[in-house]
């Protein structure tokens, strides 16, 4: 990335402000995986930009560099910054650690009402923005490597209204393709996909993000769809799956109804318990193969009502 090295270096500073013992050369290698001659570069210009250091040696010879004073610029937050936090936030609700999210969430406000008036009403809509488009769905299971600098050019690209130039390669298919996208947003999980325009059509399609080999800022705006609500687009989907949504009725038997109403299946379903003890879940949402794929999970103590075609929908077979 481009400006990679002066982050970095900002990084290094902080580091420097806030670990009272100090950094060591070998703590900088680890850090940021460069040879020892490229550390010593980036500790002399970081002695270079804080207005107080100072030197220590260990017991066993190791020199470590530290300060106390860092200016504030340094350390000013960001959106990203919060959303980061935002982002652990909903990890710990997902979690069930409502004390964790609150401590969480208090630190959130902590970081705001430091900054001035005039930063805060810079950082809020920025953060909105990033909240709005980055939706959390975590679930345990095997997970994709993604790239992680692919991902901050598309928050650029979400925050500015920017459209974005990538090399796309479809699922099973190994010819890539180069197509300009409007980029709305991320929805994470096992399989994370972007949300996205493409570039003269007006349907949102998912874009796997492991399926991204590159990605260009396209230097040209579009257009933001105002009435796009990740949140509310999310509610239509059972996972990811993007298809119209239908109405659904499950039916859990006796035997398993109290765990099953221990799940939230969807923000909008609809609980009920029947005459003989089964529980019947309604709500109305689209992405019947991964309907198909949990359901599996509980063998034949479920039934599906509705739809009536479900499970060829889904294209699977209980």
């Amino acid at each position: 990335m481009r400006y990679e090295k002066a982050e970095n270096l900002l990084r290094l500073c902080v580091m420097m402000a806030g670990r009272n013992q100090g950094v060591s050369i070998e703590m900088i290698q680890e850090e940021f995986s460069v040879s020892r001659r490229t550390a010593e570069r980036m500790r002399d210009a970081a002695l270079r930009l804080l207005p107080w250091n100072d030197e220590r040696t260990d017991e066993a010879g190791f020199k470590y560099w530290r300060t106390k004073d860092l200016p504030k610029g340094l350390i000013a937050t960001s959106a990203e910054d919060l959303n980061a936090l935002q982002a652990a936030i909903d990890v710990m609700e997902i979690n069930n650690r409502p004390d964790t999210a609150g401590r969480l969430r208090d630190l959130s406000d902590k970081l705001l009402a430091q900054q001035s008036r005039a930063r805060q009403y810079q950082i809020e809509p920025d953060l909105e923005l990033l909240m709005q488009s980055e939706g959390l769905a975590l679930r345990p299971g095997p997970k994709v490597v993604l790239t992680i600098d692919f991902i901050e050019v598309i928050r650029t690209a979400i925050l500015s209204s920017q459209k974005v130039r990538v090399v796309y390669i479809k699922r099973h298919k190994s010819a890539p393709k180069d197509v300009i996208l409007e980029p709305y947003g991320f929805l994470y999980g096992q399989r994370p996909y972007l949300i996205a325009k493409q570039d003269g059509k007006s349907a949102l399609k998912h874009y796997r993000l492991q399926g991204l080999k590159t990605v260009q800022l396209a230097n040209t705006t579009f257009e933001r769809d105002e009435n796009f609500n990740l949140e509310e687009y999310s509610k239509r989907l059972f996972g990811v799956f993007n298809e119209p949504p239908f109405q659904v009725l499950w039916r859990f038997n006796s035997e398993v109804a109290d765990d099953a109403a221990e799940y939230i299946f969807h923000p909008d379903q609809q609980l009920e318990y029947a005459e003989d003890g089964a529980l019947l879940v309604r709500f109305k949402a689209a992405g019947a193969r991964e309907m198909a794929w949990h359901l599996m999970t509980w063998g034949d103590k479920v039934t599906v009502i509705e739809p009536a075609d479900f499970w060829t929908r889904s294209g699977t077979k209980l």
